[in-house]
């Protein structure tokens, strides 16, 4: 698909502004043992919010269940990585990676724009940055087939994926159901709550893990059945409580991304459900404020009342009409620097840039649950055809968030 050399101004509600080099700020990130927690950008290992972290020794997970190797993860799903970061700020050793998918279900509808879909009831919103797996854009899908999405929710309580897996062409019960969200609507005497317009009864569900907790509305919850809905209610087969009390532990350094839901006060906001505070010494990449809807990607520690005490903010997001697209052969790559020249653009390219290698399209299609290839900056030669999303600082550089080697067939 050829996209347009077209900027788009602006929302008003950002200000694309940096406190000091940008290059600098987006290289350089924390150091010391924590947890990160935001989307796969690259393999060998594993990249994640810009630090390159091992796994060879790490324990690895995907949605409650061991897995073997890295290769049972794919681009852009969120993951959580526990383990230390080198002084340099961009290497790492991980002990734990875990993956817990926000919602797997069959495809209900199909938007006619191409830019969402309905899963198990929850609307899935697609941005720029959304990779897709095992097809290549959504009238590539069918009512019925079996979906594995990541993501964060909006502030609508609809999903904004950030990779959506073809898993199988249609559902059987031994795939398995699985939702995360808030609870609203609850009625103890039905046992039944909503999750973003879908109710879920919860009667016959293991509660094993709530130690003896009530259930409560604005809880976050994790949802998961083997039947089908019927009459639109999910029957829960298992209920799990998600806290991020147990998932971030006090003075632990985290790095978050995620979807800002609500402003609080000046210096306060909620990002992917955690609270978020900032200080006269916070530093500001790409934005000097921040509004509901963004994506984000903030670093800093956890204090003792459960707060993030934010160090760093970045901008991550596509959607506010920031973004650029640029399309054509690459004439120039510097490898010290990291930069590449495209249509007349120097584009710097960093450990948060994903690149995606678009090469074996046919073999993908052919083998559903295959993974969207990924490329190295080392593998892009002079008069490749890339296509190219990017964000501009206001020093002028341009900041590639993704990459795309022969071109995308997707459109957003």
């Amino acid at each position: 698909m050829k996209i347009n050399l077209a900027f788009l101004m602006l929302s008003a509600a950002i200000s694309l502004s940096s406190c000091g080099d940008a290059l600098t700020l987006v290289e350089g990130g924390m150091t010391g043992t924590g947890i990160t927690a935001g989307r796969i950008t690259g393999f060998g290992s594993i990249y994640v919010n810009g630090v390159h972290y091992q796994v060879d020794d790490a324990l690895l997970y995907r949605n409650g269940s061991r897995v073997a190797d890295q290769t049972s993860f794919a681009a852009g799903e969120f993951i959580t990585v526990t383990g230390a970061v080198n002084t340099d700020g961009v290497s790492g050793i991980a002990t734990q990676v875990s993956f817990e998918g926000l919602v797997k279900g069959v495809v209900e509808a199909l938007a006619a724009d191409g830019q969402s879909l309905t899963v198990l009831g929850q609307t899935v919103e697609l941005d720029l940055l959304t990779v897709l797996h095992g097809f290549d854009q959504l009238t590539d899908l069918q009512i019925g087939n079996v979906l594995e999405i990541s993501g964060d929710r909006l502030p609508n309580g609809s999903i904004k994926a950030s990779s959506i897996s073809l898993i199988a062409d249609s559902y059987q019960t031994s795939e398995g159901l699985q939702l995360m969200g808030l609870i609203t609507h609850l009625k103890p005497e039905l046992k039944t709550f909503q999750i973003s317009g879908l109710t879920i009864n919860y009667g016959a569900a293991n509660l094993s893990t709530w130690n003896n907790q009530a259930l409560a509305n604005g809880q976050r919850v994790q949802v998961k059945a083997s039947q089908l809905p019927m009459n639109a209610v999910l029957i829960a087969q298992q209920l799990s409580l998600q806290t991020t009390e147990d998932k971030y532990p006090e003075k632990s350094r985290l790095e978050l991304e995620g979807v800002v839901s609500t402003i609080v006060a000046a210096n306060e906001f909620t990002l992917a459900g955690q609270k978020i505070i900032t200080s006269n010494t916070t530093q500001w990449v790409g934005l000097t404020a921040v509004a509901v809807g963004l994506n984000l990607e903030v670093e800093g520690y956890m204090d003792a009342t459960g707060s993030l005490q934010a160090k760093r903010i970045m901008l991550r997001d596509t959607s506010q009409g920031n973004s650029h697209e640029l399309a054509g052969q690459i004439t120039a790559i510097d490898k010290t620097l990291s930069t590449i020249n495209l249509a007349g653009y120097l584009l710097y390219l960093d450990k948060s840039s994903m690149l995606l290698n678009n090469s074996q399209t046919a073999k993908r299609l052919a083998q559903r649950g295959g993974r969207h290839d990924v490329a190295k900056f080392e593998d892009l030669v002079v008069g490749d055809y890339i296509e190219v999303t990017a964000l501009q600082w206001s020093d002028g550089t341009w900041r590639v968030l993704r990459l795309d080697r022969g071109g995308r067939r997707t459109t957003h």
